[in-house]
């Protein structure tokens, strides 16, 4: 997991964004970005079945839409991915969990 001193000050501002969205979200929108965050691209057949049956999200692609709509994920051809803004934090910060804790640290 990364230190807060070690991101840049631009990522500093993503991640304050972010954690305005995700205090926003929804249980279901939430277990949605958690899960997108994790694997960045996924397939729409395996995002639809891996978030109905596993993680217990009725309707995965109306909430998909939704998160697009604020700007999270994006739809590409036959799947869903994390937003071009979010994927150099991504690939700092690592897992949900780890984000997660990064921003419980936020002032």
């Amino acid at each position: 997991m990364q230190s807060l001193t070690r991101l840049t000050e631009e990522e500093r501002r993503t991640l304050y964004k972010l954690r305005d969205l995700i205090i926003r979200f929804s249980s279901d929108e939430l277990k949605v970005f958690s899960y997108v965050w994790d694997n960045i691209s996924v397939g729409e057949i395996i995002f639809e079945r891996d978030l109905s049956q596993i993680h217990g999200v009725p309707k995965p692609i109306l909430v998909a839409m939704s998160l697009r709509d604020k700007g999270v994920i994006e739809r590409g051809e036959g799947c869903y991915n994390l937003a071009r803004w979010l994927r150099p934090l991504r690939k700092k910060v690592g897992n949900f969990q780890d984000l997660r804790l990064l921003l419980d640290r936020l002032p």
